[in-house]
Order: C-alpha cells, then structure tokens, then sequence
C-alpha cells in the first residue's frame, strides 16, 4: 500500500513531464519504442486514478491495462462530460486526462459545494469498445473562484430568453446587473438584469429580468417595445422623509435609462415597487423623461440626485426636481432640448465631444464617480463637491483615451483597457469593472492602480477555476455582494451568470 500512495504521488507531481514524454515520443519513429495495441478479446482492467479529488481541468492520471497505446480509441467521461484525453503511455497501462467542468448543463451551484461522480472509461470502436466504470468516485472541490451560477447552452453553444426555475432558465446577452436592496435579512440577494438584446432581433431589442434567489426563478419585468428598446443602466430612488431624501436608503422606484434614436425618444423610465407584493410590476412602466440616446444613469447614495448622460452630446445632467410627471431640462442648453420651457434639470458639462459612450457610476460613499467611457477605452473621475451639491467636471483617470488594448499599471497613458463597461465598488473603493473585449475583469485602486482581477486577458472563453484560469467572453455587468462576499458577472457571449466567490 506503502509503495503505491508513493508511486500516486510521483506521478501527481511528475504529470507534466508524463505528458510531455507522451508527446515525444508520439513523434518518435515506431520502432524507437514498442506500443501495445488494444486486445479487444482480453478485458479491459480499471486500477485506481490519481488524484481522487480536484477543480474543473486537474490533471489526472489514470492506471489500468490493456487501454492500448492509440489515444484516439480511448473516451474517458466524467461528470457525464468527455475529458480531455491528452496521451496515454506506449505500454497502455496509463491515460492522462483534463478533469472537464464539474457542471451539467443547467445545475447552478454555489461556492463551497462538493460533488462526487463517476468516471467512465471506453476503449475501442464498433463492436469491438469496452465500457468500465470506477466504483471509486472523484470528487470535485468548489474552492475555485470562478464558477458558473446561472445559464447555460444547446450543444452548438446556443442560448435564449428563457424564464423558469434556476436548472431551466437561460440568458442571451446579460449585461447591466443590480441588487434589489429590499431582499430579506439573512438570505442570498436577490437582483435585476438587463439583456442586451432577446435575439429575437437586432441589438436594440432588450429586456429587464429578475433573480429570484428565494425561490430560484427567474422572471422578466418586460421585453422591448412601446419606446422602450434598448435599456441600459438600472438605479434606485432613495426613500424620502419629511420631504427630504435619507442618505444611503433604498426607496420604491426603479429608474431606468434607455437609449433610443431621437430627442422625443423616451429617456426615463420608472417602475414602482408594490406595497403589498414588495416586488415590482410585470410588463408595466412609467416614462418620466423623454430624451436623445441616455446610455445611463446613476442616484447619488446621499443626496438622492439623479445623474445622467447624452451619447450624441456626450452631455452630463442632474435631475433636482422630480415633482412633475415628467422630469424637465433645464441649464444653458435648455433652448433646443425642451419642448415647453419648463426646468426640472441642469446640464453641466461635456465630456470630451459627440459620440462618447459612457455610463456614471458613483462610489458608496457619493464622494466621487467613475465615467466608464465605453467606446473610448478609458475612465475619469469626477469629484462630488456637497456645497455646490455636483460633481465637478471629470478628469481622466486610467486608461489611454481612443487607444484599446491591455496594460496593468497606474493612471492615464500606463494602462489600456478594451471596452470597459459595468464595475462594482468594495468597501475600500476599488472598483471592479468588467474589460469586455479583454474578456477579463480588472481592479482599479482609489490610487489609479489597475492590475487583472479575474479572467485571461485576449483569451476569450468559458472554463471555471481559479481567478486568473477562468475564462470569460465579453463580460458586461457585475455587482458585489459584500455581506456574502461573492461578485455576480454579465458573461455575455457565454450567455451565464457566473460567481466570483472571494475568500
């Protein structure tokens, strides 16, 4: 027994130098090295595998007899997943495999979770294959970082909207994502959602779902249509107390912008919470803006303002009056963007020019807000002056304006990103803000250090594992749970949910 955990343990530690001899000698000449052929008359004999346990893509070896030296006979399946079988040695006593994601399609799961399965090995073709399984099980441990929480995709890697229960419900493109603050005490938070698109169109054919966490279903609020075709940002009112807005309270109004074509398009609108039901309508919603490409909006947490954005004019605007039934512009640019005079608004300053992309994201504490300029591949940072009650105007912060690419580094000119998009502030202030065409997420210090959170920069993908291992494809939204300490990502073109469980 002795001589056999040490024998495990050797080949545990020597894997990669096994699988680079079986890749060696694979390109040997034949008579180099003598392969044994699979005996189709003689049975096929499973000994024992190593290791027992592990994450999504361990590396594991597999001993037994007559598996034949021909890789391409040999099917290894786990969790009811195809492993990867990398090599197998000349003697035929040795496979060496990829452990294939622990999930089957449509079983979401959490951090901490440990399952067991079987682990089926075939050997041969036609008539002649041999099937046997081991009575020993593997285990897969959920401490990676990265796993998959919600979705998943037909064989051909397919996905639609789909409501249902957690293991039937499916995604098309998620991207903005946001907490619904009045989920009960001591249980998961619940969250909304926007879809970038249905796919039953082009991209300007969206919609706004719901994450039940209670019950483990999703549902969706409404689809696009009526002036409502492109949502994009999500935000929440604070409550209001003897007429005056409470700091760092959630209200009962939903706020949520929307991007359409011309200046009469609806800008704003809001749905508001039922007292009875706590929950927000279905498929009902109240416009309160009307306005030219709003790509978001953001609710400072202390003052209760409500900011937002022009894509055409790359203009900055606050909402100070919401007594009307419908909120009114007001400022110097007043003239050509109001209908009737009335103010409700101010405009305070342009970005950089026509057609800059951005949403406003502020900081838990309302002392200061990124820019995320989508299109431009930078941040800027804007101070909240509480005298003036506004920011001032914003400064690049990382990034290099109109350059896309990957750096990790500090501040402007040192750093690139490609289509930054959401982010998610911790406790600290650092901001977590999904890279989407780097197909990675990346961590911004209140310093302007930006390094890689999580993701394989220009690797675009779906695996699960550890951080930096994981792969994503064009995420878009994330939030941050920090009572359970978990981020919840917008994996767009993986057409997922997936967690990030910080421990």
């Amino acid at each position: 027994m002795k001589k056999r955990k040490r024998t495990e343990l050797w080949w545990v530690v020597m894997l990669p130098c096994f699988a680079f001899s079986l890749f060696v000698t694979s390109c040997k000449d034949s008579t180099e090295i003598e392969k044994v052929p699979y005996k189709p008359d003689q049975p096929v004999v499973l000994d024992h595998f190593a290791p027992d346990s592990g994450r999504v893509a361990t590396q594991m070896l597999i001993y037994g007899s007559n598996f034949g030296s021909d890789k391409s006979k040999i099917n290894v399946i786990i969790n009811d997943k195809n492993a990867a079988v990398i090599g197998v040695n000349p003697e035929g006593t040795i496979v060496y495999v990829i452990v294939p994601s622990l999930l089957k399609e449509g079983d979401p799961h959490n951090g901490g979770d440990i399952i067991s399965t079987k682990i089926k090995v075939s050997v041969g073709e036609g008539n002649e294959v041999q099937e046997k399984t081991f009575s020993k099980e593997f285990t897969y441990k959920f401490s990676q970082n990265v796993s998959t929480f919600l979705g998943f995709t037909d064989q051909d890697g397919n996905s639609a909207v789909i409501d249902g229960s957690f293991t039937k419900a499916q995604f098309n493109t998620p991207s903005w994502l946001a907490f619904d603050e009045k989920t009960p005490e001591g249980t998961a938070r619940n969250f909304y959602l926007i879809e970038e698109s249905t796919g039953e169109g082009n991209w300007s054919n969206g919609s706004v779902r719901f994450i039940d966490m209670q019950n483990k279903q999703v549902s969706t609020l409404f689809r696009a249509g009526n002036g409502v075709n492109r949502p994009r940002t999500i935000a929440f009112t604070l409550k209001k107390q003897n007429g005056q807005m409470v700091a760092n309270s959630i209200g009962d109004t939903m706020i949520i912008a929307n991007d359409d074509g011309n200046w009469n398009s609806i800008g704003t609108i809001i749905l508001v919470r039922d007292s009875i039901t706590h929950r927000f309508p279905q498929n009902y919603w109240q416009p309160v803006m009307h306005h030219k490409q709003c790509n978001g909006g953001a609710i400072h947490p202390i003052s209760g303002e409500y900011w937002f954005n022009s894509y055409e004019k790359s203009q900055v605007y606050k909402v100070f009056d919401r007594s009307g039934s419908i909120w009114r512009y007001g400022g110097p640019d007043a003239s050509h963007l109001n209908t009737d005079g009335q103010e409700g608004t101010n405009y305070y300053f342009l970005v950089q020019d026509n057609g800059w992309e951005f949403s406003i994201q502020i900081a838990p504490s309302g002392n200061f807000a990124y820019l995320v300029v989508r299109n431009q591949h930078y941040i800027a940072r804007m101070e909240y002056n509480y005298d003036k009650k506004a920011f001032e105007k914003p400064q690049p912060f990382v990034g290099t304006k109109q350059k896309s690419g990957f750096q990790d580094g500090v501040g402007v000119g040192n750093t690139l990103f490609n289509t930054p998009q959401q982010g998610a502030f911790d406790k600290d202030d650092n901001f977590y803000v999904c890279d989407a065409e780097n197909n990675c997420i990346r961590k911004v210090t209140p310093q302007g250090q930006v390094s890689t959170f999580a993701g394989r920069p220009g690797n675009p993908g779906y695996s699960d594992g550890a951080l930096r291992d994981a792969q994503f494809d064009a995420p878009l939204g994330i939030i941050y749970d920090d009572i359970n300490q978990i981020f919840y990502v917008g994996d767009r073109d993986n057409h997922r949910i997936r967690a990030i469980k910080v421990e």
